[in-house]
């Protein structure tokens, strides 16, 4: 018995061998380079320079005859420019380009009032990690609104007070 199990057994392990291949992919198709594009040629018409104007030369005035000095004339000595001292610093002017430069502080002074309550409801204290990050990010964009402010550039501190506003509305 154990020997007609054991021929069962390599005949069926002959019998798959005998049966199973490898299948390879056909072979793949050469690859061709497409024709490069035509190309447009547009004839070109150079035309040469126009001679430049002539100019009327003035009639020749009779000269003095050169004498020739000994004595050589003195050269200016160059004067020394005056280096400005650093004074304490200044704000740069504001370059205002506007014609409604009062409407566009009263908006932004209003709209930083506006970021500086809604920042002023919310307790610090009692706020998480993140949220905190996000009320001190807030309060950083108030500060930059008031710097901005002070040197009269209201367009900056009307963006600065938006963003404030807008982070102190997300915190919960």
């Amino acid at each position: 018995m154990t020997l007609l199990v054991a021929l069962c057994c390599a005949g069926a392990a002959a019998s798959a061998c005998g049966k199973a291949q490898a299948k390879t992919p056909g072979p793949s198709p050469a690859l061709t380079m497409p024709e490069p594009p035509g190309r447009v040629m547009l004839p070109v018409s150079i035309d040469p320079p126009a001679p430049p104007p002539v100019v009327d030369k003035p009639a020749a005035t009779p000269t003095r005859p050169t004498t020739t000095s000994t004595r050589p004339t003195p050269t200016p000595a160059a004067t020394p420019t005056p280096v400005p001292t650093p004074t304490a610093e200044a704000p740069p002017p504001v370059l205002q380009t506007s014609a409604n430069s009062l409407e566009l502080e009263n908006k932004a002074r209003d709209r930083v009032e506006r970021a500086r309550a809604d920042l002023g409801r919310i307790k610090p204290e009692s706020l998480g990690k993140d949220a905190r990050d996000q009320y001190d990010s807030a309060a950083r964009y108030l500060r930059l609104a008031g710097d901005a402010l002070k040197i009269k550039n209201f367009v900056y501190a009307t963006f600065c007070a938006d963003k404030a506003a807008t982070i102190a509305a997300l915190i919960k």
